[in-house]
């Protein structure tokens, strides 16, 4: 008798187990990743529609979630709303209903969320606030903003404000005083789905910054001039952003191109001649974020500043240099 009733204890035991562990979710990278979190419950600003046949006063009837966290309904006053789910809050609102209505069967029939914001911002194609109604992981929220523009840098950072869901306590960039956590993630594992925390929950209130990628201009007598993102490099080589550009065009003067580059608000310029470089003659330049190379055509025997300023702007769309 004892041992027929062992498995069934082993059984329970062990569903107990599962439900704890499923629970709990598991960290990637300092951030819990649970299921679902923070969708399906309600919050401060959410809109409910009621439908009871049997009681006029809530049936089609549209109810906001106050700032509070409650809902004033007619004949039971206010209810506490936010945190609950869909089923709790019809459970809440039916268990006071007893009091006037029999067998009250009250169902919420349509919920507008308005207290789910994430934000999406930087170097996105749709940066914005979307509301998460339905469960979204980081790749999933960088879909929905439109994906990563072409001048995306090379990491992204989630920053999460819920005190509840707080970083491992090795994480260094965990703010514990304010309840902010912020993590850094690699913008190429995400991409190539060798960074698992690609598939994290998003959660309430996160903000996920794309960082505008450090660039460098090749401009004037080349193919395919515009600006190209260093990555992970902290400088590019003369001849790569030359090959970035696709080549000289027949035009080009070689011997008479300039770097153009700004430090600490001097602006300054480098003759270069590509001709040797490209021979070996001379050594290949290292060019540093926010340079500019411009390559003149054979034709123009003086370059002025702003020639050259004229000539980025026009090329580019945009004023390179800060002003």
């Amino acid at each position: 008798m004892i041992m027929n009733r062992i498995p069934s204890v082993f059984l329970l035991i062990s569903l107990t187990a599962c439900l704890l562990f499923g629970q709990a979710g598991k960290r990637e990278g300092g951030i819990t990743s649970v299921a679902a979190p923070g969708v399906g419950v309600l919050g401060s600003g959410d809109e409910i529609t009621l439908r009871d046949s049997d009681v006029e006063e809530l049936n089609g009837k549209v109810f906001q979630v106050g700032e509070d966290g409650t809902v004033g309904l007619p004949i039971i006053g206010r209810l506490q709303m936010s945190g609950l789910t869909v089923a709790e809050a019809e459970h809440a609102i039916n268990e006071k209903l007893k009091v006037y209505v029999k067998e009250p069967k009250t169902t919420i029939a349509g919920l507008q969320s308005h207290s789910r914001p994430v934000s999406v911002i930087g170097a996105v194609n749709t940066p914005g606030v979307y509301q998460i109604t339905t469960p979204r992981t980081l790749v999933q929220m960088l879909s929905v903003a439109g994906g990563l523009r072409s001048d995306a840098g090379s990491w992204l950072v989630v920053t999460r404000k819920d005190p509840r869901e707080m970083a491992h306590p090795t994480q260094p960039t965990a703010d514990f005083a304010t309840g902010v956590t912020e993590i850094r993630i690699p913008v190429a594992g995400i991409l190539n789905g060798s960074d698992s925390r690609a598939g994290m929950w998003v959660v309430p209130n996160d903000v996920i910054s794309v960082a505008k990628g450090e660039m460098v201009f090749v401009m004037g007598e080349v193919k395919k001039p515009g600006g190209f993102v260093l990555g992970d490099r902290e400088h590019l080589s003369l001849l790569k952003a030359l090959s970035l550009a696709e080549g000289l065009q027949s035009s080009a003067a070689p011997r008479r191109a300039r770097v153009l580059r700004e430090t600490a608000g001097e602006r300054s310029e480098i003759s270069v001649d590509i001709a040797k470089i490209l021979a070996g003659k001379d050594q290949d330049l290292y060019l540093m974020p926010d340079d500019v190379l411009f390559v003149p055509t054979n034709t123009t025997k003086k370059i002025a500043i702003r020639t050259i300023e004229a000539a980025i702007q026009a090329g580019t769309g945009i004023a390179i240099w800060r002003r």
